[in-house]
């Protein structure tokens, strides 16, 4: 009868295990759940007018957008949640001819569209090679998670 009882209780502890790793540890949540976003950001330089009595380009601006594609099923299945992953993304431009300490030239939002805008009237007097970076951004409550991504080089003369 001993042996009978040991049995049951360790199919029963068995079975309670097996159930608890396949519920992803008992809180109803499963690995793939999040919903996953690639991200890709683009940066153009437009120096303004040309005036030959002011050659420092005071309207010059950087500008780019963020788009983003999903990149699991999730994503894929909810759409209509693209833009958390454009709205508030933070953009940081750099100039990437400069030592890494010195490299930051300007930091900014993105906004509904996922686009952004910054002046470039200083990079006149920094010429060099600009890129622009949006980072990683996660909304726990959502399950979202949107990946960081890197522009294209845009050359300052």
């Amino acid at each position: 009868m001993r042996k009978l009882f040991t049995i049951v209780v360790a199919m029963a502890m068995l079975a309670f295990g097996s159930v608890a790793l396949a519920g992803g540890g008992g809180n109803g949540e499963k690995k793939g759940d999040k919903k996953k976003w690639d991200s890709q950001i683009t940066l153009n330089y437009d120096q303004g007018p040309y005036d030959p009595y002011d050659p420092y380009y005071e309207e010059a601006t950087f500008n780019g957008k963020v788009t983003v594609t999903p990149a699991n099923k999730e994503a894929k299945k909810n759409k209509d949640q693209k833009g958390k992953c454009k709205k508030g993304r933070t953009v940081v431009i750099k100039n990437k001819s400069l030592p890494q300490d010195e490299q930051t030239f300007a930091t900014t939002k993105t906004d509904k569209k996922g686009k952004y805008s910054v002046s470039a009237a200083e990079a006149y007097t920094e010429p060099g090679n600009y890129q622009a970076k949006v980072k990683k951004k996660r909304k726990a409550k959502a399950e979202i998670k949107c990946e960081g991504a890197k522009s294209n080089i845009v050359t300052v003369p």
